[in-house]
């Protein structure tokens, strides 16, 4: 019940919080044809953009440009990715690294190779995903980019696809 309050409070406020961080509908559009094309891949169903998702991503990345604390989580309850570079990283490059770890990843054992990191793929490809909303920012010379997902994903023991 707490996080259904929380998903429509979320969209009550996304036309309130939607300001000059909202993306633009190009970026809007590489977001999704990035994750979608690697959805399509292992036959998962396509992505939306939703604008309360986009609204929470823009008050978390509101809160990081404060401190430039990049390896703060907004603790909220969706599926979260995040990605570090510099200043001119763009929605691409953050969507392609979360994609490139699709070599990282066992499906048939649902693992990660050891040592390395999948689960941002894990996310972008979960089946019962079917919401994105993302922002960036830059702060002092690097950029900050997330992408909030409903459903939530990465459930321990859980196959994505």
């Amino acid at each position: 019940m707490k996080s259904l309050f929380l998903h429509l409070l979320c969209t009550i406020l996304a036309t309130i919080l939607l300001t000059s961080n909202a993306q633009t509908n190009n970026q809007k559009q590489v977001f999704l044809d990035l994750h979608n094309a690697a959805r399509a891949q292992v036959g998962v169903p396509p992505l939306t953009w939703n604008n309360a998702l986009e609204a929470f991503a823009i008050f978390f990345t509101d809160k990081v440009k404060q401190t430039c604390n990049f390896i703060e989580k907004s603790k909220g309850i969706y599926g979260e990715n995040t990605a570090i570079g510099n200043a001119a990283f763009t929605a691409a490059d953050a969507v392609n690294q979360w994609v490139a770890e699709k070599k990282n990843y066992d499906h048939r054992s649902n693992t990660c190779a050891k040592g390395k990191e999948c689960k941002h793929y894990k996310q972008v490809v979960w089946r019962d995903t079917s919401q994105i909303g993302c922002a960036s920012i830059v702060c002092k010379d690097s950029s900050f980019i997330v992408c909030e997902y409903y459903h939530v994903g990465n459930i321990p023991g859980v196959s994505p696809y």
